[in-house]
C-alpha cells in the first residue's frame, strides 16, 4: 500500500510541471535570465568581473531555456516561441562576450557600455515576449 502511494505521489509530482501553462513557464525562464543578466552586469560594474568558475552560473539558465524550447517544440509557430529563441541567442552572445573579455583579461570599463546596452535590449525583448505569450501568440 505504501509503495502504491509513493508511486502515485511521484506520478503526480512529475505531471505537475506539465499542468503549468506554456506562458507561465516561459515567464519564469525570462525572469531568471533577465535577473542573471542583471547580476552579470553588476559583477562587471564592480570592476572585478566573473572568474572562470562563476561563468557556469550564467551559462546554466540558457541551457535550461534551450531545454524548455525542446519540451515545447509543438509551439514553434508562436511568435513568443521564436522570440524566446532569439532572446536566448542574444543572452548567450552576452555571456560569450563577457567570457571573452574575462579570458583575455580585458578592460571591463571599456566593455561595460556594450554590456548594459545588451542587457537593456534583453529586458525589452522579455517584455515583448511576455506580452505575446499572454495573448497566445
Amino acid at each position: 500500500m505504501v509503495r502504491r502511494l509513493l508511486v502515485f505521489a511521484t506520478l503526480c509530482a512529475l505531471t505537475a510541471c506539465l499542468w503549468r501553462s506554456y506562458a507561465t513557464i516561459l515567464s519564469v525562464h525570462l525572469d531568471v535570465l533577465t535577473q542573471t543578466a542583471d547580476k552579470l552586469c553588476d559583477v562587471v560594474e564592480s570592476g572585478r568581473g566573473p572568474n572562470a568558475q562563476a561563468m557556469a552560473e550564467y551559462v546554466y539558465p540558457a541551457q535550461r531555456g534551450r531545454e524548455f524550447l525542446r519540451q515545447f517544440e509543438s509551439y514553434h509557430e508562436r511568435s513568443s516561441y521564436r522570440q524566446f529563441g532569439d532572446f536566448l541567442d542574444r543572452y548567450e552572445a552576452l555571456i560569450q562576450r563577457v567570457d571573452g573579455v574575462r579570458a583575455a583579461a580585458g578592460d571591463w570599463n571599456a566593455t561595460l557600455p556594450e554590456l548594459r546596452a545588451q542587457r537593456d535590449a534583453l529586458r525589452r525583448l522579455a517584455t515583448a515576449i511576455r506580452s505575446d505569450a499572454a495573448t497566445g501568440k
